[in-house]
């Protein structure tokens, strides 16, 4: 069974802090795995409101080098015990340089740098690697499909050198899950490259950002034609008009969804899975979870969320 827990994104609902950025709590197995830390301001709070501590974590996985996927990570490896990965160039410079506006350095902070250089325990991925049994990070993806990278991305502030962020990895699932930081790779290029590397394990359920914000309408279409045999959870940085194609796509589809509420604030709250389709409740004002279960392969999606107020936090890169 995976079970991923939705930490930090661009939408989430109060008391969860939203900020533009990811972190998710993936269980796999005996397998806790932290997949990024956010912009730097929500990860620590929404771990205390979903009731996770940090030393519960086993891995920690940097999906690449951006300040919206490593806000937190000096503060998360001040506690954390296991292990962290991430593949070459994650703390080289990027920047974001969009006409008509001032050139913004998206890279990973200094002091998060200085982190990760004096951290003890890490790994880095320079190609398709098993991480421990049934996990895989792809490392470096090759760029053969000939999709963009999600936006004018430099690797200086003047705008000389094209920056590919080839620093971008993606984690696999013995399950078929695949799970996406950014998808700066491209979402074709990315499952190809897996079934490729493991093709006794198809991909089944793509969850994460896809940035596809700013992909033209061609781009979009072609995306979203190739997704329609996946289940597709889009987060982050796909962008509304794309989450709701993909969105619209899914429901043509004849997969069997289950929905189940799982997980709350424990401080206030209290929920018990009783099974398929159940629930039990205690408080005025649930916290609720999504959680899609496929039925193929036993995916558990649990988005921790409350009944309340939609923040929502976007930042163009």
């Amino acid at each position: 069974m995976t079970a991923v827990t939705v930490l930090v994104d661009n939408i989430l609902t109060a008391p969860q802090q939203a900020e533009h950025g990811l972190a998710l709590a993936v269980r796999h197995g005996e397998n806790m795995i932290l997949f990024d830390t956010g912009s730097g301001s929500a990860l620590l709070p929404n771990l205390r409101l979903a009731g996770i501590g940090i030393k519960e974590f086993t891995h920690l996985v940097i999906s690449h080098g951006h300040y919206d996927h490593t806000g937190s990570l000096a503060d998360i490896l001040t506690d954390f015990c296991g292990t962290v990965y991430y593949a070459p160039g994650c703390t080289a410079p990027h920047w974001s340089l969009h006409p008509g506006v001032p050139p913004r350095n998206i890279a990973m902070t200094e002091r998060n740098k200085a982190a990760l250089q004096s951290y003890p325990r890490k790994q880095e991925i320079s190609r398709f690697t098993e991480i421990t049994p049934g996990i895989w990070l792809t490392g470096p993806i090759p760029r053969i499909s000939g999709e963009d990278c999600g936006g004018p991305f430099f690797l200086d502030e003047e705008g000389k050198e094209r920056d590919t962020i080839a620093d971008e990895q993606a984690m696999l699932l013995s399950d078929g899950t695949l799970i996406q930081g950014c998808c700066h790779a491209g979402i074709i290029n990315t499952i190809r490259y897996c079934q490729q590397c493991v093709p006794a394990i198809p991909v089944r359920n793509v969850i994460g950002g896809l940035h596809l914000l700013h992909a033209s309408p061609e781009r979009l279409q072609e995306t979203a034609e190739f997704l329609k045999e996946f289940e597709v959870t889009p987060l982050h940085c796909t962008g509304e008009a794309a989450s709701l194609q993909l969105r619209q796509d899914a429901k043509k589809r004849p997969v069997k969804t289950i929905c189940f509420q799982h997980f709350v604030d424990q401080t206030k709250y209290s929920t018990r899975f009783t099974g398929a389709g159940s629930h039990s409740k205690q408080g005025s004002s649930l916290t609720r979870n999504h959680c899609l279960y496929n039925s193929f392969n036993r995916l558990y999606l649990i988005i921790t969320q409350i009944q309340s107020v939609r923040v929502r936090h976007e930042v163009i890169i």
